[in-house]
């Protein structure tokens, strides 16, 4: 395994901005935790990067799992990836990811039994997405419907770490609203990075915009954006936020609305990358305004 190749990879498929936003992921989870929940056990310094580079490999063991899936397609329509190119091969990715495996394993058993069992079935949901819940040809022709049973490991993977700071497979409420926080926003993101301007559509490459029509996929990722800009405003309430916080996510929703409602009637690809990173922007400010405003008040 040629370290530049991983590099090479990792800036092109799973860059260092994904696994910040993982890792910021992982102490929002703490941060609603240690709100919520008083008399947490005490963790070593260790045990936090444990647990960051555990819930970074989970993400990356699912981006490994749609390089299997999708390595044929990615071959006809992305040959110039690192990937398809040949600079480096599946079998290099199974093995970092079952390297990350083991990490994840460790950290879930130095967490407690019902972080282990938690672990488990998450991973078993997201092997079941690994071969679509065996009805592959039935759910690619719906994209929507694919990427719902995809997107709900999300809340999976975010009460995986939520055990591991209340081990007492007791959950409350505020589990819940983070699940809903990271479902929604994460799905808004989904929809956002396949939605193409008509004239960027290219043939064999699946896009909502295709799927269910270019205005219809616009109007879906304003509907998911608000939901999750509703749970965000209803989670700072919980946790007593100043203003800024508000405004912020205010803020952010207003240059999205803005910017697709503009391309509703003037779509352009360059402007629709753009909201891209805004709804990714999203996720980015609901996360750090939640761990702002439990730990910097």
């Amino acid at each position: 395994m040629i370290p530049n190749a991983v590099f090479a990879y990792f800036r092109e498929r799973f860059p260092p901005i994904n696994m910040a936003l993982f890792a910021i992921l992982f102490f929002t989870v703490q941060a609603v935790s240690s709100f919520f929940i008083a008399g947490q056990e005490e963790r070593p310094f260790w045990w936090y990067i444990l647990g960051i580079l555990a819930v970074i490999s989970f993400f990356f063991r699912l981006r490994v799992f749609d390089e299997i899936k999708d390595f044929d397609i990615d071959l006809h329509n992305h040959p110039q990836r690192v990937l398809q190119s040949g600079r480096i091969g599946l079998k290099h990715l199974i093995s970092l990811s079952v390297l990350g495996t083991v990490i994840e394993i460790v950290w879930s058993l130095l967490s407690g039994w019902p972080v282990i069992l938690v672990w488990l079935f998450a991973l078993g949901y997201s092997l079941l997405m690994r071969y679509e819940f065996f009805t592959g040809k039935f759910l690619n022709k719906y994209l929507l419907l694919y990427a719902t049973t995809h997107m709900l490991v999300m809340p999976l993977i975010i009460l995986w770490v939520y055990t591991a700071f209340h081990p007492a497979l007791e959950i409350l409420f505020p589990f819940y609203i983070l699940a809903a926080l990271s479902l929604l926003s994460g799905f808004s993101f989904e929809v956002a990075r396949k939605i193409h301007s008509p004239v960027a559509e290219r043939p064999g490459v699946d896009s909502y915009s295709k799927s269910l029509g270019y205005s219809t996929s616009v109007i879906l990722v304003l509907l998911l954006l608000l939901g999750g800009v509703l749970v965000q405003l209803y989670l700072l309430s919980l946790i007593d936020a100043r203003l800024w916080a508000y405004v912020l996510i205010g803020i952010v929703f207003f240059f999205a609305l803005l910017l697709y409602v503009n391309n509703l009637f003037r779509p352009t690809e360059k402007s629709l990358r753009l909201a891209e990173k805004i709804v990714s922007l999203f996720m980015l400010a609901a996360y750090m305004s939640i761990i702002i405003e439990v730990y910097f008040q």
